[in-house]
């Protein structure tokens, strides 16, 4: 049995550990060592005692030498294998083993000392202090050691972090440095004496202002000599207010000494001290210019839009009236044979009207709803065509030069365009670049292959990677200011004097370029000259095509043959027009003033051909009305008519389909393909014009064939 003494254990700071098999002895060594402050534990075999050892660690064991089982020598032995214990002083204790070969032998077997009993407790308690005191002292080295080596630790752990948040912070501002270094932002601080001077501006100073840092310093005066006339009181102002507000925002032009205007964004903010006394200005200069300049292009495409839609609308109306005025006259004119002078004032009535539909045509371009008709054109050929033209326009101040391809170089290619579009295109660049040079001057044209690589922007236009044809106009001239040559392609913007210019040329180009597809480029210089380039498109075959014939008349090669029209449109009197012009053709006529009095017609009698206006208010469009007419009569032929597209275009037909799939392509994709291929005639539209339009549509339209028609 082991009993441990219990003087407040836990409070004790040490323990001694006490093997003997005599329970007396135990008692007597408990007895004389208990005031000395530790826990005393006893053991009354080898086997308890290292059971002991290893829950806890002991600053002395009393070890009886001989006991049963195992001895003392044989314990201690085992004590000093253990790590944990080997260090432990150890004192044996005996009665009987007192020959100096037993002596010799405990301290071999790691004993510090041999004391034969009976023990004087004075000298037990004696040595035992020491041993205590001696552990104690120890301890309270490996405290202090450990306490050190804590703070030593944590040091390195404090400096380690020290070191991390350093290279942390260093780090952060290098990357904050890097990103306000591309950012059009100079940081300021500045005084509030008035002036408002600066004390600091950021390295970005250079780039965002044109001049370095240190100038803005040394010269107080310098930044608002630099304000725009027009701002400079409103910004010094509201400067002088942020005492009272605390912050403030404003946006100014300033000039710097590159001559370069930069349109910037002030913002600033107080500093105050602990005292909330105002110290100093902090704030930010951010270069706003590529902004205002991008909202400025979009208020001008937004300006340019709605000019365009109200041309548009009103054109469109315009060339329904006209078609009243010309189809009318048309009519007038072969009755007046008799009557020279009535039939003279009737033709010269007819003339002013198809000048009013030129008009029109060109307003419809200006507003991009002029319905073209791209065909393969040599723009080489087409300015020396109008060589003779362009002499008698330009007179005998101004010479011309014609610029062809090198020999050498590769044939130029076929451009897509409106022949009509390009040659009035092509007049009114010459036009300009006479009026640029009152004096005389030498106008150069040339053609050129061009290839782009890349996509290209400019003047509110973008074109893919491609092939293109380069058509230039380069004058001598007065040139353009900035300012000028930033509104050239504005709609009713001239600076030519009061009655010498409408302000739509240039609008017109842009109008016609942007439509065919292309782009427009423009190099100017004041007092050095112009050159407009004009990029149209290639076409996808170089075979060429002739301009049209000019149809003043119908040709009776081109009359009816007793097939049944329709004919649609909204507008009464211009429906009117049309069936007495398709009447006297030699077709029968029906008529009907929307898409749903059409279909009535053409599910109860057959028709042969639909001819329909393409803009139609409510209900279904022209193009619509086509699609379904067709899918109810598939034998249907088409012919539209409108005074201008406006997004209502045929539907186009899928990849792969056809009209002679067989059933197999998409049915919707079918009756697209064939839309697709109808013809629309501009209005307002001449006798001959309409003649042959139907006489095509009717002999060369391929209509579907029965199987491959949509049922249901």
């Amino acid at each position: 049995m082991t009993s441990d003494s219990n003087p407040q254990p836990d409070k004790a700071d040490v323990a001694i550990l006490i093997v003997d098999d005599d329970p007396r002895n135990l008692f007597a060594v408990r007895e004389t060592l208990e005031d000395l402050g530790a826990q005393l534990v006893l053991a009354r075999s080898g086997e308890e005692a290292l059971k002991h050892l290893l829950r806890q660690d002991f600053a002395l064991i009393l070890l009886d030498v001989h006991m049963p089982g195992m001895d003392g020598y044989e314990t201690a032995e085992l004590i000093r294998l253990r790590e944990k214990s080997r260090h432990i002083p150890i004192i044996f204790l005996t009665a009987i083993n007192k020959d100096e070969t037993h002596i010799f032998r405990g301290y071999a077997t790691g004993a510090v000392d041999y004391m034969f009993k009976p023990v004087d407790p004075l000298i037990l308690k004696c040595k035992v202090a020491v041993f205590l005191d001696l552990y104690r002292k120890t301890e309270e080295v490996k405290r202090e050691v450990e306490a050190k080596q804590r703070l030593l630790d944590e040091n390195e752990r404090v400096r380690r972090e020290m070191r991390q948040a350093e290279q942390a912070l260093r780090r952060s501002e290098e990357r904050q440095a890097l990103i306000l270094g591309q950012l059009p932002i100079v940081l300021y601080t500045a005084d509030l004496t008035p002036g408002i001077p600066f004390r600091y501006l950021s390295d970005t100073t250079e780039t965002v202002l044109g001049c370095p840092a240190a100038r803005f310093i040394e010269d107080p005066q310098f930044w608002e000599s630099g304000l725009h006339p027009d701002d400079r009181s409103r910004v010094l102002r509201q400067l002088e207010a942020v005492h009272e507000t605390g912050l403030t925002m404003v946006e100014y032009r300033w000039r710097g000494p590159d001559g370069g205007e930069r349109h910037l964004l002030d913002q600033a903010v107080v500093v105050r001290d602990e005292d909330g006394v105002p110290t100093e200005l902090f704030g930010t200069i951010m270069d706003v210019t590529e902004t205002r300049q991008a909202q400025q292009q979009l208020a001008h495409a937004q300006k340019m839009e709605m000019v365009g839609r109200l041309t548009g609308g009103i054109a469109h109306d315009f060339n329904n009236m006209l078609m009243v005025v010309i189809g009318s006259l048309e009519r007038l004119v072969p009755g007046l044979a008799d009557d020279p002078k009535a039939a003279r004032r009737a033709e010269m009535a007819l003339q002013a009207a198809l000048r009013c539909s030129d008009m029109t045509r060109r307003l419809l371009t200006f507003a991009r709803r002029q319905q073209l008709h791209p065909e393969p054109v040599d723009l080489g050929a087409l300015v020396t065509g109008m060589g003779e033209l362009m002499e008698r326009t330009l007179g005998g101040g101004v010479a011309i030069a014609i610029e062809a391809p090198p020999a050498d170089a590769e044939p130029l290619w076929t451009a897509s365009v409106d022949r009509s579009q390009a040659e009035s295109a092509l007049l009114n660049l010459v036009i300009n670049a006479r009026d640029a040079m009152p004096g005389g001057g030498t106008l150069c044209i040339r053609t050129v292959n061009t290839r782009f690589e890349e996509p290209q922007t400019a003047h509110g236009m973008s074109v893919p990677a491609g092939d293109y044809i380069l058509l230039s106009v380069s004058d001598s001239g007065c040139g353009m200011p900035p300012d000028v040559l930033e509104r050239a392609f504005e709609p009713f913007f001239t600076t030519k004097e009061t009655g010498k210019g409408t302000g739509l040329g240039l609008a017109m180009i842009h109008g016609f370029v942007k439509q065919s597809g292309g782009l427009i480029g423009i190099d100017s210089t004041p007092g050095a000259g112009t050159t407009f380039r004009l990029y149209l498109p290639r076409a996808a075959m170089d075979a060429l095509q002739g301009p049209a014939p000019d149809d003043d008349g119908a040709d009776e090669a081109f009359a009816g043959r007793g097939e049944t029209v329709l004919v649609v449109d909204d507008d009464a009197d211009v429906r009117a027009v049309a069936v007495q012009a398709v009447t006297a053709l030699g077709y029968r006529v029906l008529e009907a003033d929307g898409a749903e009095a059409a279909l009535t017609l053409l599910d109860r009698q057959p028709v042969d051909l639909l001819f329909t206006d393409i803009v139609m208010p409510g209900g279904l469009n022209g193009r619509e009305l086509a699609l379904e007419g067709l899918r109810r009569h598939p034998s249907l032929r088409v012919l539209f008519a409108s005074g201008y597209a406006n997004g209502t275009s045929a539907p186009e037909p899928e990849a792969g389909a056809s009209a002679d799939t067989g059933g197999a392509a998409d049915p919707g994709a079918v009756l697209g393909a064939v839309l697709s291929r109808a013809e629309t005639l501009p209005k307002p539209y001449r006798d001959g014009v309409l003649a042959r339009a139907l006489r095509r549509a009717l002999d060369l339209q391929a209509p579907l064939a029965p199987a491959e028609a949509v049922r249901g």
